[in-house]
């Protein structure tokens, strides 16, 4: 178990792009909570990037965007929207480990941040991250486009911020689906793995059906449906 854990594969990290708009005389009522955007097309533009031929899962060509104020205003102040474009597993780590412009910076110190957090206040960083988040604005621009005029706060959070924050190896977003384990079974009684390394994978949904699923497992039918009635019974679910 623990062998297959090591050699997993893993996905490529994200690069978020995350901002807060002005929504003057912006109809939320014509716009959709979430949006798939296709930077380079479905088929990408025939180049080869990192060695790997362009296409819908090419380096920042499928980009997520969420709209999340279409379906509850109270996410942002009034008069403002959020709107969160994402490269979901197709951002390379290895472009963001290289030195930046702080000479006592080496690819381990890149790798493994300083706590002062000094190696994320360089001017090289920030220019790399504005540079990587073109397609993201582009994304956004798509649906709303003069979100750069309309924007107060933009932030952008890089593969590093996932290694940092997240504590993910290289900003993995998870274990590739075919390295997933099939279930959460482990060789020590009663104790279940669950999480975007175990079927059904990566994101939210898939990670929370995990844990259903591993609670599930230690529960019987019966006991399930009562716990269930309980929580009908005292409105906590439909």
């Amino acid at each position: 178990l623990l062998a297959k854990c090591d050699t997993a594969e893993m996905t490529g990290s994200f690069l978020h792009l995350h901002v807060a708009l002005d929504a003057k005389d912006l109809d939320l009522d014509k716009l959709h909570p979430h949006y798939t955007v296709m930077d380079r097309g479905l088929e990408g533009d025939g180049a080869v990037i990192h060695g790997v031929e362009d296409g819908p899962c090419g380096e920042l060509n499928m980009i997520a965007v969420s709209n999340p104020c279409v379906i509850d205003r109270t996410l942002a102040p009034e008069g403002y929207i959020v709107v969160h474009a994402y490269g979901a597993g197709n951002e390379p780590f290895d472009i963001w480990t290289s030195p930046t412009n702080d000479s006592s910076a080496t690819k381990d110190t890149a790798t493994e941040p300083q706590v002062s957090g000094e190696r994320y206040q360089s001017s090289t960083y920030e220019a790399l991250k504005n540079a990587r988040a073109v397609p993201l604005w582009r994304a956004i621009e798509s649906i709303i486009p003069d979100a750069r005029d309309r924007t107060v706060l933009a932030l952008i959070g890089s593969p590093l911020t996932h290694a940092r924050f997240l504590r993910r190896p290289n900003g993995t977003y998870g274990a590739a689906f075919e390295d997933c384990l099939k279930d959460g079974s482990t060789p020590i009684p009663n104790f279940v793995l669950a999480g975007d390394g175990v079927f059904p994978g990566i994101g939210v949904p898939a990670v929370a059906l995990s844990g259903a699923s591993a609670a599930n497992g230690m529960v019987g039918v019966v006991n399930q449906w009562m716990c269930m009635d309980e929580l009908k019974s005292k409105g906590a679910i439909n």
